[in-house]
């Protein structure tokens, strides 16, 4: 007579061999989605190759002077130089956006070394779901390689200064703003490190970044009218709901977001929340933003992740969950009704942002050293 498995034994079996095998179902998903976009790719890409076909001429340092539309760093044209001049065309752009997915990949991967136990590696599970569901947008439809990149630096840059690396840290995170200047506010994660180190690691951060962006100012002095480019505010922004209605970006935007999210950041670090740093960065640009394309929204379900991950008590994303719900698929969903979507985008914002500062927190997580007493080391792993 054969014996009977209870359903429920059967569901626990099943989420088991997901939780042990994850990455089978991640990269099937990832890729499936990708394969699933609407017809429409690349919005974005013409960007892309106007910007290396730019970098690679006789005036190379006069780019941003002569595209201010090519907000996106230097290290992106470079990156980019294979999939336009090597391999030309639409089999470029999707080659580029297969390269966009992987990295996608390992971002998500990047969260799951932030898991302490199976717990939260369930709870990582549904958050890289959610996080390849939005990424897709940025590498299909948009077609965005330096918000990629950006995003897996700045990951690379947590990791780093969690594990007792700040140089190493440093780096990454200068990297990232190298890649996508917005990522700036993210440099408060090298106050995880010890006090002493803090003016090493900032020089080594501003170095990293003057090298690769003072070139192009002192080349055309001209650059500098890149950075008031601005973009209509759209009637879904937060800007357009507190009455800003000018048609183009107001003045103080990008100081505001750039030094409102350092600040908050650095007030997380103070409270000895690391896991809310990348949430609070990102959340902060999108609230103040006047543009609100869904591509950004990649990098709000990142820093969702690595907080639900981290900190949540319980063991469902929550803040991964209102990212998706209330932020990207309004997007989809209310497109055409902006001043409603225009309220619940920057309630679910303002949400997270406080989730991310004063929601309770669980014990520490095992895996994570005093950063503050713990000897400072470099990438190389030596002491210093």
């Amino acid at each position: 007579m054969k014996s009977t498995i209870p359903s429920q034994f059967l569901g626990k079996r099943a989420a088991d061999w997901l939780i042990a095998h994850p990455w089978i179902i991640l990269v099937v998903w990832s890729y499936g989605v990708a394969a699933a976009h609407p017809p429409f790719h690349g919005v974005s890409w013409h960007y892309f190759v106007t910007a290396v076909h730019s970098f690679f001429s006789s005036h190379p340092l006069s780019i941003f002077a002569l595209h201010p539309e090519l907000q996106m760093g230097p290290l992106t044209f470079v990156v980019t130089a294979p999939f336009v001049l090597i391999i030309p065309g639409a089999a470029g752009q999707f080659a580029a956006m297969a390269l966009m997915v992987a990295i996608g990949l390992l971002a998500v991967r990047e969260i799951r070394s932030i898991a302490a136990d199976r717990r939260d590696q369930r709870s990582w599970l549904v958050s890289s779901l959610l996080i390849m569901s939005v990424w897709t947008e940025l590498a299909i439809y948009w077609g965005h390689l330096d918000d990629a990149f950006a995003l897996y630096f700045g990951l690379l840059g947590l990791r780093l200064v969690r594990t007792v690396h700040p140089f190493g840290a440093a780096v990454a995170l200068a990297l990232s703003v190298d890649f996508k200047p917005w990522t700036a506010p993210l440099v408060a994660l090298l106050l995880l490190a010890p006090p002493r180190r803090w003016i090493p690691l900032g020089a080594v951060w501003i170095a990293l970044v003057a090298i690769v962006w003072l070139p192009f100012f002192i080349g055309d002095p001209s650059t500098a009218a890149a950075l008031h480019f601005g973009i209509r505010v759209d009637p879904a922004s937060t800007l357009h709901l507190l009455g800003v209605r000018d048609s183009t970006t107001p003045p103080w935007v990008r100081e505001a977001q750039i030094f409102g999210g350092f600040a908050l950041a650095a007030l997380a670090v103070w409270r000895r929340r690391w896991a809310s740093v990348f949430l609070i960065v990102i959340a902060v640009r999108l609230l103040l933003d006047p543009g609100t394309k869904n591509y950004y929204d990649a990098g709000l379900l990142v820093g969702a992740g690595v907080l639900d991950v981290a900190l949540s008590r319980i063991r469902v994303p929550v803040a991964s969950i209102i990212a998706f719900t209330l932020v990207y698929l309004p997007s989809h969903l209310l497109q055409h009704d902006p001043p409603i979507r225009g309220v619940i985008r920057t309630v679910a914002l303002l949400a997270v942002i406080g989730i991310a500062l004063v929601w309770p927190s669980r014990r520490q997580n095992p895996l994570d050293p005093d950063l503050r007493k713990a000897p400072s080391t470099s990438a190389l792993g030596a002491v210093t």
